[in-house]
């Protein structure tokens, strides 16, 4: 179970953080992820500041203490030796778990259970997408319409979030798309085949739904696979 370790500091608060900025930040940086650091949060306080910390483990929180360039950046920004309090954290959500939910929610919801009226609870009214092969999504309803796009070409179609990265208010999704071409897809008839297709989306949330994506997918590899591009083909053919 990761721990939480909080460590106050007595002083004028802006130039405390501008010590730690110049001193001790630049270590911690390189420092923290080798022994298990989530997060670390500074807080302005009535008398100094207080900082957060959340680790992985309990013997990491003390080995990035003991770390003697750690040590000697604590000297040098005159900040005490590390007196940190631990608590065992018992659960545990950060933002960008959130945007990730939203995303997986995009792929098994409305991509793969065809469940439009999703749409409208995850998008934005100010929605604005963009895709080099469909040009621009505006709103929930530029989003339900390339849906029903794809779906209605591929009406088994079941979408995976293969990867999920989330940092601040935007969320990457590395998916997988597969389908049976039973229906028409710009103008090319239904072939029977079945496609796999891969892509990313970039998008950003605000208050808790998607405001602006940015989408990329193998659609030459789609062509192909319905025959309307020969294999072998370059990209930019």
């Amino acid at each position: 179970m990761s721990v939480l370790s909080v460590m106050s500091i007595q002083g004028n608060p802006d130039e405390l953080v501008a010590r730690m900025k110049e001193t001790v930040d630049p270590v911690a940086a390189r420092k923290a992820s080798l022994y298990g650091g989530i997060s670390s949060t500074v807080v302005r306080t009535d008398d100094g500041i207080t900082i957060y910390n959340l680790w992985e483990t309990e013997e990491g929180r003390h080995r990035m203490a003991e770390d003697p360039e750690i040590q000697e950046a604590l000297r040098m920004a005159k900040f005490p030796r590390p007196e940190f309090t631990g608590y065992e954290v018992l659960s545990q959500r950060m933002a960008g778990d959130y945007a990730k939910e939203l995303s997986r929610r995009v792929a098994e919801e409305i991509w793969s259970a065809g469940k439009l009226d999703v749409i409208d609870e995850l998008f934005a009214p100010s929605y604005r997408g963009w895709e080099p092969t469909d040009g621009e999504i505006v709103g929930p309803a530029g989003f339900r319409e390339l849906v029903e796009r794809y779906r209605s070409a591929f009406a088994d179609t079941k979408m995976t979030a293969d990867r999920l990265v989330a940092e601040g208010d935007w969320v990457t999704m590395a998916w997988t798309a597969r389908g049976t071409h039973t229906g028409e897809l710009m103008g090319i008839p239904p072939t029977g085949r079945d496609v796999t297709v891969t892509g990313v989306q970039l998008s950003r949330i605000a208050d808790g739904k998607f405001v602006e994506g940015y989408g990329v997918f193998d659609a030459l590899g789609l062509l192909q696979q319905v025959g309307a591009v020969p294999t072998g083909v370059p990209a930019h053919a």
